[in-house]
């Protein structure tokens, strides 16, 4: 009986079940200027100890998301239960992949620890301190404005290289895809020619 006690007050927290807890905070740059249009995540977790792996094991996870505003501002409102014991903050961005799929490229994380605990509102603010991929990211997807460049990138997701060639008549803009061995060809937006060639892994060439 001694021992259910203890586990039961290690594990009580300092709200009512439901309650709402609001986090909220501002995400910059390094240069302290805010970074609009980017998705904080919140991640809840629970840690238990797996005696079968004899280590920490993370169970349960659940997401609730929002997105920065004009200023960088942002809150998040949890309603909340005892039974996740882990929050960690993740800022990023959503990055298209093959075939539609959509991944987020994180650019932050932050462990709310024992900060969330302290009472409501949790005020959270974070710091991109390299943002070249999410400006690389940006800079595609706004460049991407033909009816052929938008079923590819739509199909295809985001290419691992992209070069471009500037004629005297036309532009030319190649989007490769090593690991689909597909390189797309585009002049002046349109889709000209779709060359093929063997499979390569990927490597990080943006």
């Amino acid at each position: 009986m001694a021992l259910f006690m203890v586990v039961a007050v290690a594990t009580a927290g300092p709200y009512k079940k439901g309650q709402t807890v609001e986090i909220t905070g501002l995400v910059t740059d390094a240069a302290g200027m805010p970074i609009p249009d980017v998705r904080v995540i919140l991640e809840a977790s629970r840690k238990t100890f797996s005696f079968r792996r004899l280590g920490r094991k993370t169970r349960e996870v659940r997401r609730l998301a929002a997105t920065t505003d004009s200023r960088g501002e942002y809150t998040l409102a949890w309603p909340w239960q005892d039974f996740y014991n882990r929050f960690e903050l993740v800022v990023g961005a959503p990055d298209r992949k093959a075939s539609g799929k959509e991944e987020l490229m994180v650019l932050e994380r932050l462990d709310l620890g024992t900060r969330i605990l302290h009472g409501s509102p949790v005020v959270a603010n974070l710091t991109i301190a390299d943002t070249v991929d999410l400006e690389s990211l940006r800079s595609f997807v706004a460049g991407v404005d033909t009816k052929d460049e938008q079923q590819v990138y739509d199909q295809m997701g985001r290419p691992d290289r992209l070069k471009t060639f500037d004629y005297p008549d036309y532009e030319e803009v190649s989007w490769w895809y090593f690991a689909d061995g597909k390189a797309y060809r585009f002049r002046d937006g349109k889709l000209d020619q779709v060359v093929h060639f063997e499979p390569v892994e990927p490597f990080d060439s943006r």
